[in-house]
Order: structure tokens, then C-alpha cells, then sequence
């Protein structure tokens, strides 16, 4: 074969890279983290390549796993595009899943997720100690969030064992506390007693920020941190 023959055949070869290349790419998979008048709800993994169609009104918000979301309004159909990395099944994808099929009557509607608790719940800078369970810490210094602010409270936190780390008044009106992260390591249980009740708080922090919110969001729901993942995500789908 002659020289211009091989340069045919390479400039056709990079042609056809060229076209399919960004399909694959592009052809991630996402999670739906809202919906509203469609028949997908959260938590429904979608194909970066599988056509959707959504109907006048509806709306839907994608979260890919390199974090970035994707907002269709109907009526709309096409395939979900804009992706900047690709990427086949995700443990982060598959964790939110999980934890939004766990919750359809919490967030099955934009509105709900707007509108509704959801809002109001502490999010990556908030720790709530109103009830028991796991809590995911991101930074430094930890803040503590309470709903009743009426009433001035006396708070001790100690560790698992019952020994004191720290005694504080929390003044009437303040829904919020800091205290320094250095208080908390990862993987440990904590006692902070207040007025009447001992809230019981198991640790997760992060070695290295997570920017990425879904894998923040993704280690928040694999860690536990239920509502905390269910607030970022909230927060996600108003943007």
C-alpha cells in the first residue's frame, strides 16, 4: 500500500475516534435527586446513554458521579449530555440510590425538597445533637445545632466511657455551639448530656476534604449520616 493510502486510512481512523469518543465519555451514569411529575423517582439510576422523555411541567435533577448535576424541564427528550467524565456502575451512585429509595415519601417532588424539613435540617457544617446516631464531621471547628433554642441549657460532652471532655452553657436563643474539632477522632462514640436526655454520637470525619459532593454525599450515606446526605442533596436540587 502506498504512502497516501496509509494517510487515508489513519485520517479516517482518527475521524471515527474523534465521533465516538465523546459518547463514551459522555455516556455516565446518573442518579435522580429530585423529580416531580415524572414518572422516575429518586434514587433512580440513569444510563449517561439511555434517551429520556419528560412531559410538559415535569422536572427531574441528575447528580453524576464526577458531582456535577444536571436540571431537565419538560417538555424535554434526548439523552442526558454535558457529562465530562464517564464511567460505568459507581459505589457513590449506588449508595445515594439506596438512601433516596429509602426515603420516596420525604423527597419524591422538587417541591417537597424545597419547601419541606428537609430544608431545615443541619447540613455538613451543622451537627445536630437533637437525637442519637451517626454524624459526619468535614470541619474544623464543629458546630452543634439544636431545634428548641427557648431555653438556656447546661451540656457536658464526654466520651464513650463517661469521661468529661468539656462543659458548656448553651445561651437561650442560639441554636448553634462550636466547639474544636479535636474534640472528636474518627470511628469514636460521644456523650453530650443535656437537660433531661444523654444523646449518644458516633464520629466520621473526612482524612481530605470531599468537594465532590457525590462522594460527600456518597460517604455520608455509606458512614450513616442519613439526614446530613439527605440535606446536601436538598440543597443540591435548589442550585
Amino acid at each position: 500500500m502506498n504512502k497516501q493510502g496509509i494517510d487515508r486510512i489513519l485520517m479516517t481512523s482518527l475521524g471515527l475516534i474523534a465521533l465516538v469518543g465523546p459518547a463514551l465519555v459522555e455516556a455516565g451514569q446518573w442518579v435522580v435527586i429530585a423529580a416531580e411529575q415524572s414518572t422516575l423517582q429518586p434514587g433512580t439510576l440513569v444510563p449517561g446513554d439511555k434517551p429520556l422523555k419528560l412531559a410538559e411541567g415535569a422536572q427531574l435533577v441528575l447528580l453524576a458521579e464526577d458531582g456535577k448535576t444536571l436540571k431537565l424541564t419538560g417538555p424535554y427528550s434526548g439523552v442526558p449530555s454535558g457529562r465530562s467524565k464517564g464511567g460505568g456502575e459507581s459505589s457513590n451512585l449506588n449508595a445515594i440510590a439506596n438512601l433516596l429509595q429509602g426515603h420516596q415519601q420525604a423527597t419524591s417532588t422538587l417541591g417537597v425538597m424545597r419547601g419541606g424539613s428537609l430544608q431545615e435540617l443541619p447540613t455538613t457544617n451543622l451537627v445536630s445533637v437533637d437525637n442519637s446516631g451517626e454524624r459526619c464531621l468535614t470541619g474544623d471547628p464543629v458546630v452543634l445545632w439544636r431545634g428548641n433554642t427557648f431555653k438556656a441549657e447546661s451540656v457536658s460532652l464526654a466520651d464513650s466511657r463517661g469521661e468529661r471532655i468539656v462543659d458548656f452553657t448553651w445561651p437561650a436563643g442560639e441554636a448553634r455551639w462550636s466547639v474544636p474539632g479535636h474534640y472528636f477522632r474518627d470511628g469514636r462514640s460521644y456523650l453530650l448530656q443535656r437537660p433531661g436526655q444523654v444523646i449518644n454520637l458516633r464520629i466520621h470525619k473526612t482524612a481530605t476534604p470531599l468537594n465532590n459532593p457525590a462522594a460527600l454525599v456518597g460517604w455520608m450515606a455509606k458512614s450513616g449520616c442519613k439526614a446530613q446526605a439527605l440535606s446536601v442533596l436538598a440543597k443540591l436540587a435548589e442550585e
